[in-house]
C-alpha cells in the first residue's frame, strides 16, 4: 500500500485563516520589527545553527520548522505566521525544499529581505543510478507530483547545507545580508563569521580524514539527502530506501535495494529521524544487519549544533564498519 503524505498549504482556506488570525492579531508587528534588535526568520535547524552564530546578540534568530519535523510536509501555524510577520530577513533553502517558507515571507513579510542560501552555493543534481530511475518512478506509484520533483534523478538537490564548503558561504552571506540592514554591527556579524568560518574549515579536514579512513565508501541511506556529504567526501551512496518521502517503497523496489546491499556487503542500513523508520527496519530484518539512524537536518539531543551533526553523522558510518 502507497502512503502519501499531506503535502504542505494543499488546504489553502486553512493557510488564509492562519494568516488572517495572526495578523489581526499584531497590528503593532511592523512598528516591532523596526525597533530594537533585527528579527530573523529560518525555515530548518541547520541553517538556523549557523545563523544563530553570525548573528550573536546583536539580532534575534526564530527557528520555524522545530526539530524532527518533516521540511516536505510541514504546514505553519498562526503562531509561525506572526513570528515571520516581524522579521526583517526570512533565511530559507529555496530550491524546492522550503517553498512554504517562501509562501510566508510574501504573505506575513512582504518587505522583508529573502536569503535563499541554495542559491549562493553550487550545486548537484540527485542521481540514483545505483537502483535506476524506472525503479524509483516504481516505487513512487509512476505518479508525476510536483511536490516531489526535487527528489527525481536529474533535479537538483536541495540539501547543499550537507557539504560544510558550503555552509561557509552560507555563513559568508548571511552576514553581509543581515550587515545591509544593520551597520552599526556589521564589523560584528563578520567578525563571528570568521570564527565560525575557521571552526567549519577545521571540521571539513576531521571529517576528509575520517572519511578516508572508512574501510567502505558505499552506504544506503533512508532517502536523497546525503548527496552533498557523499560526494564531498569521497562516498557513494549506492542505494535509497525511500526515494520520495512519505511513499512506502514497493515490494520490486525493495528487493532491488536488498540486491545492492547484499552485493555490495553493506554494513547497516539508516533511518532519519524526520521520517518513519518502518520502511528501513523492514530491510534491515530482511537483511540482517543493524539499523542505524543518519540525521540530515539535526536539532536533536545528540545533533543540536551543525557541527555536532556532522560529527554524528560520520560517527554512525563509522560505528558499523568496526
Amino acid at each position: 500500500m502507497k502512503i502519501k503524505l499531506a503535502s504542505p498549504f494543499r488546504n489553502a482556506f486553512a493557510v488564509t485563516a492562519a494568516l488572517a488570525l495572526s495578523l489581526a492579531g499584531c497590528k503593532s508587528c511592523g512598528s516591532q520589527a523596526t525597533s530594537g534588535k533585527p528579527k530573523v526568520a529560518v525555515s530548518i535547524y541547520p541553517i538556523y545553527d549557523l545563523v544563530k552564530q553570525v548573528a550573536g546578540q546583536d539580532a534575534e534568530v526564530s527557528l520555524l520548522l522545530q526539530p524532527g519535523k518533516n521540511e516536505h510536509t510541514f504546514d505553519p501555524t498562526p503562531k509561525d505566521v506572526e513570528e515571520v510577520s516581524k522579521s526583517q530577513i526570512g533565511v530559507m533553502v529555496g530550491l524546492g525544499l522550503d517553498p512554504w517558507m517562501e509562501k510566508l515571507m510574501k504573505d506575513a513579510a512582504p518587505k522583508a529581505r529573502v536569503l535563499k542560501v541554495g542559491d549562493r552555493v553550487p550545486s548537484r543534481t540527485i542521481d540514483i543510478e545505483a537502483i535506476g530511475e524506472e525503479e524509483a518512478h516504481a516505487a513512487h506509484g509512476g505518479k508525476d507530483d510536483d511536490d516531489d520533483h526535487d527528489h527525481e534523478k536529474g533535479q537538483i538537490d536541495p540539501h547543499v547545507w550537507l557539504d560544510p564548503q558550503n555552509a561557509r558561504l552560507i555563513v559568508r552571506a548571511f552576514a553581509e545580508e543581515i550587515a545591509k540592514i544593520d551597520a552599526a554591527h556589521a564589523n560584528d556579524y563578520r567578525a563571528r563569521a570568521d570564527v565560525l568560518d575557521k571552526e567549519l574549515e577545521a571540521l571539513d579536514k576531521e571529517l576528509e580524514g575520517r572519511a578516508k579512513a572508512l574501510p567502505k565508501k558505499g552506504f544506503v541511506t533512508f532517502h536523497g539527502s546525503f548527496g552533498y556529504f557523499a560526494k564531498h567526501y569521497g562516498l557513494t551512496v549506492l542505494a535509497v530506501i525511500e526515494p520520495f518521502p512519505g511513499s512506502t517503497p514497493t515490494g520490486a523496489y525493495v528487493q532491488k535495494v536488498l540486491g545492492v546491499v547484499k552485493e555490495k556487503k553493506i554494513p547497516a542500513l539508516y533511518s532519519e529521524p524526520q521520517l518513519d523508520p518502518r520502511p528501513a527496519k523492514v530491510l534491515s530484518d530482511e537483511a540482517k544487519i543493524p539499523l542505524g539512524v543518519l540525521d540530515p537536518v539535526g536539532g536533536g539531543p545528540q545533533t543540536d549544533g551543525y557541527v555536532k551533526m556532522l560529527r554524528y553523522d560520520m560517527a554512525e558510518l563509522e560505528k558499523y564498519q568496526k
